[in-house]
């Protein structure tokens, strides 16, 4: 499976710069910034989730065989690593700044001290589950599954709390910062917030494309969602949702705030596996990032804003340095 993953992203990754090269001004092709830290051989078929701690100086990384490994910033060196789930790892959160929370896709969600490594707490859910989100004020853990089921767990017990089941099947989930607040998008390109009872607040404005990533801004007044060739904002104070266009070529399918609020990191992943760095308000690009060889998975700005991390299917981690000046190179001039 996970080798057929990979043929297939390489394969829609070459049909998509056959394509854009045939057509005139390509993103994809435009110079872009190389990354500073490039880390190869992650994971085993490549990365899924990634996830700064706290303090910015550590990142975790989920892989598609169900490992897990925590890297320094922004070195890049191994810091610890541990097969933990079965499958593909859906879901990563810090729960501070020694505890991590994991998920994987065939229903174990997990408590992990990460200086030893060692399993603090282990639930076994069901099959099918596609994404995690920490409600940190109501200590909380929420998990969507891909037969509309959501799921609270508690922390650090994880027993079960409280489920709702949605008329489709979880596509994403997001915690607002505030750790009050969950965002869930569903297949059927529904987008609803919900308390942390799981009493539903709203149902937003439905967009023209389902949801692949939520994210909330740092005032929690906005949310953000990476579709296909398009990014969707909502204001939560009134459901209503705006478009923007992107230079992606294919699926948004990650995006993260800037801790400022101006500026969004997104990540393609069919055709062009490349990272734009946009102003918020107006999708006008601040800096193109040198884009992975295969499908981009997951991408995560650091806490005090300096660094970019993305991973992708061609199993690397990279780390981009915004505080440098932008010097942006021809593809193939660097990594």
């Amino acid at each position: 499976m996970g080798l057929h993953r990979e043929v297939f992203c390489y394969l829609r990754y070459i049909a998509g710069v056959l394509l854009i090269s045939f057509l005139s001004g390509c993103a994809g092709l435009e110079p872009a910034q190389p990354p500073d830290t490039y880390i190869p051989s992650t994971h085993l078929f490549g990365v899924t989730r990634l996830a700064f701690n706290p303090s910015g100086e550590q990142i975790a990384s989920g892989g598609f065989k169900g490992d897990v490994g925590i890297w320094s910033v922004p070195e890049g060196n191994a810091i610890r690593k541990f097969a933990k789930h079965v499958d593909e790892v859906r879901g990563l959160a810090w729960i501070d700044s020694t505890r991590l929370v994991s998920a994987g896709e065939e229903g174990s969600i997990i408590v992990t001290d990460t200086g030893s490594g060692v399993a603090v707490r282990k639930i076994e859910s069901s099959q099918g589950l596609t994404s995690m989100a920490f409600l940190s004020q109501a200590e909380l853990i929420a998990a969507g599954y891909e037969n509309g089921t959501v799921r609270l767990f508690s922390y650090p017990m994880l027993k079960p709390v409280k489920q709702v089941v949605l008329d489709s099947g979880v596509i994403a989930m997001s915690a607002d910062h505030a750790g009050s607040r969950l965002a869930v998008s569903t297949d059927d390109e529904q987008v609803q917030l919900f308390d942390q009872n799981l009493d539903r607040l709203a149902l937003l404005d439905k967009p023209a494309r389902t949801a692949l990533e939520l994210r909330f801004s740092p005032d929690d007044k906005t949310l953000v969602a990476g579709a296909w060739y398009q990014l969707f904002y909502w204001d939560l104070a009134t459901g209503r949702v705006t478009s923007q266009e992107t230079e992606h070529w294919g699926a948004v399918t990650s995006l993260d705030y800037h801790p400022q609020g101006d500026q969004l990191i997104t990540l393609g992943r069919h055709t062009d596996a490349n990272l734009r760095l946009v102003d918020s308000a107006t999708g006008t690009v601040k800096r193109r990032l040198q884009g992975h060889r295969l499908c981009g998975a997951a991408v995560r700005i650091s806490p005090d804003g300096r660094y970019v991390a993305s991973g992708s299917d061609d199993e690397s981690i990279r780390f981009y340095d915004l505080s440098k000046p932008y010097v942006p190179q021809r593809v193939g001039d660097s990594w």
